[in-house]
């Protein structure tokens, strides 16, 4: 189902600072910039990993919440080819 790796959207629904870390040494980041143009951030339990499945990355959030004892609610990994946003 979501085994082809590519640029990946996580998101998830907690708000636990030490697994947005744990996610971020695993390669996934809060935010994105084009070339020189601006910083944008993603929302708060948003993150992106450029190299990665949808499977993996659910699995990662899944493992990362058990690791800490953190009660996944829900969670949805997507690919995603571009990015737009607000800063």
């Amino acid at each position: 189902m979501g085994n082809t790796v590519d640029t990946i959207v996580i998101s998830y629904d907690i708000n636990h600072t030490e697994v947005k870390e744990e996610m971020q040494q695993l390669g996934y980041s809060d935010y994105w910039k084009y070339g020189d143009g601006p910083l944008y951030q993603m929302p708060n339990t948003t993150l992106w990993h450029k190299a990665r499945s949808s499977d993996a990355a659910i699995n990662d959030i899944k493992n990362v919440c058990y690791r800490l004892g953190v009660n996944l609610d829900k969670a949805v990994a997507v690919r995603a080819k571009e990015f737009a946003g607000i800063r």
